[in-house]
C-alpha cells in the first residue's frame, strides 16, 4: 500500500466510491480497495512493486474471494482524477458477469436500435474499435460471436461513463465518432432505470431536463 493525501484519497477513492449506486455496490458485494505505487505484469501474474517496473504494468487489478474482492489500484505518477475513474471502471467490469439476463437484455435492445439507425459513434475509444470491428462484419446480426465482447465493452463502458458523470460534472466532446446526444441521453437513462442514483445524486443537469434535438456525436470527458 502507499500513503496518500487526505486530497488524493478523497479523489482517488472516496468520491467515486460515494457516487457508486447503490444497487451496483449490492451487486458486488464487499469490496476492499488498496493503493499502490505500481502493479507489473510478469509470467506469473500481477505483481505489486514498491519502484517503477521496466516491463508491462497495469492501472488496476483485482482478486475476488468468497468473502470479498480485493481491488488493487496503482496510482503513482497517476492523476488523482484519472485513478478514480479507473476505480469506477473496475466497479463496472465488476458489475458485468453480474447482471441477469432481464438487464442484458434491455442494453442489447438499446444497442439494436443504434445499430438499425446507423449510429456508428461510441462512448469511448475502446467501445469505438469493438464496434467497427462489428461493422465490418456483413451481416453482424447473425455474428453473435462478435457482437458479445463489442456489447460487454460497450456496456462496461457506459456504466464507468454513468458513475462519473454521477460523481461530478462532466464535459461533451463532440464529432462523428461519439454518440450522438440523444443515445447518450438514452444510454445514462436506461443505466438510471436500471441502478437509481444514490440520494443527492443526479444524472442530469437542471438545464438538460429536456430530451436534447440535436443528432450531433457526442461523449462526456472529465471536467
Amino acid at each position: 500500500m502507499t500513503t496518500l493525501t487526505p486530497a488524493e484519497e478523497r479523489t482517488m477513492v472516496r468520491e467515486p466510491a460515494q457516487a457508486v449506486p447503490a444497487g451496483i455496490a449490492e451487486r458486488i458485494g464487499p469490496l476492499r480497495v488498496l493503493m499502490v505505487p505500481y502493479i507489473a505484469c510478469v509470467e506469473s501474474g500481477d505483481v505489486v512493486c514498491p519502484a517503477k517496473p521496466k516491463g508491462e504494468t497495469h492501472t488496476a487489478a483485482w482478486v475476488e474471494t468468497s468473502e470479498r474482492t480485493n481491488l488493487l489500484l496503482a496510482c503513482r505518477e497517476v492523476d488523482a482524477h484519472d485513478t478514480g475513474f479507473e476505480f469506477l471502471a473496475s466497479v463496472a467490469e465488476l458489475l458485468r458477469p453480474r447482471l441477469n439476463v432481464s438487464e442484458l437484455a434491455a442494453y442489447d435492445e438499446l444497442l439494436d436500435e443504434e445499430l438499425r439507425h446507423g449510429v456508428r459513434g461510441e462512448i469511448d475509444e475502446e467501445s469505438l474499435t469493438a464496434k467497427q470491428a462489428l461493422l465490418a462484419i456483413r451481416p453482424w446480426r447473425r455474428s453473435r460471436l462478435q457482437y458479445e465482447p463489442y456489447r460487454d465493452i460497450s456496456l462496461m463502458s457506459t456504466v464507468a461513463e454513468y458513475m462519473h458523470g454521477l460523481w461530478h460534472d462532466v464535459q461533451i466532446r463532440v464529432g462523428p465518432e461519439h454518440l450522438p446526444l440523444q443515445q447518450l441521453r438514452r444510454r445514462m437513462t436506461l443505466m438510471s432505470n436500471l441502478f437509481p442514483p444514490n440520494p443527492g445524486y443526479a444524472v442530469f443537469a437542471k438545464d438538460l431536463e429536456e430530451e436534447p434535438k440535436t443528432e450531433e456525436g457526442a461523449a462526456p470527458t472529465g471536467s
